[in-house]
């Protein structure tokens, strides 16, 4: 008995340094990247042509999907040689100028100026509002988002043909149907209702 628990040990150990140099990956496909290079994805993914095929695993590629432009991906073996990496990519949704954001608030840092041209600006003062702007912002999309301002007493909205003030998301959502049916020029949300200004 303990012969063959030896031989098997040594039968084991034969199989792993030999995954080691057979198969291996001949060919590398990289699908859905935008933002990054296929040669950055197969980085994130520690895979390349040469690597051992049977060991391109789940934690071997984990670091790709802690990268914060990477959504999620799928990393498949197509035996003998072949591994495909598909991504799909978070997608700027707003911007300061200097630090840029998805839509689900993760900020996406080396954000190129072609991917923040014409994205929705974020300015403002005091405490930091993303998250609520990002609400607003998903929102409001429909109505082609420009600029949105916060501070302590909410937020001023510059979209196509109409300037929104509202305090808060919530107060917002709570008139959406207001906002809607008087959309156009300049508005604001209060506890009561929608106003609009006459000019």
């Amino acid at each position: 008995m303990r012969r063959f628990g030896l031989a098997l040990l040594v039968l084991l150990a034969a199989l792993v340094v030999t995954s080691l140099f057979v198969p291996k990956v001949a060919v590398v496909v990289v699908e859905g990247n935008v933002h990054h290079d296929a040669a950055t994805v197969q980085r994130l993914a520690n895979v390349a042509a040469g690597d051992p095929f049977l060991w391109v695993t789940a934690t071997r590629v984990r670091a790709l999907g802690e990268d914060p432009w990477v959504l999620n991906a799928i990393v498949v073996r197509q035996w003998p040689d072949r591994v495909t990496i598909g991504v799909r990519e978070r997608t700027p949704a707003l911007t300061d100028g200097v630090t840029t954001w998805a839509d689900d608030g993760t900020v996406l840092s080396g954000a190129t100026p072609a991917e923040t041209t014409g994205l929705p600006r974020l300015e403002g003062w005091g405490p930091g509002r993303v998250e609520e702007a990002l609400v607003l912002l998903r929102l409001l999309r429909p109505f082609g988002v420009l600029v949105i301002s916060y501070s302590p007493e909410g937020f001023d909205i510059l979209m196509d043909g109409t300037q929104l003030f509202t305090p808060s998301a919530e107060a917002l959502r709570e008139h959406w149907a207001a906002f809607v049916s008087h959309r156009g020029g300049r508005m604001a949300v209060y506890p009561w209702g929608v106003s609009k200004a006459h000019e």
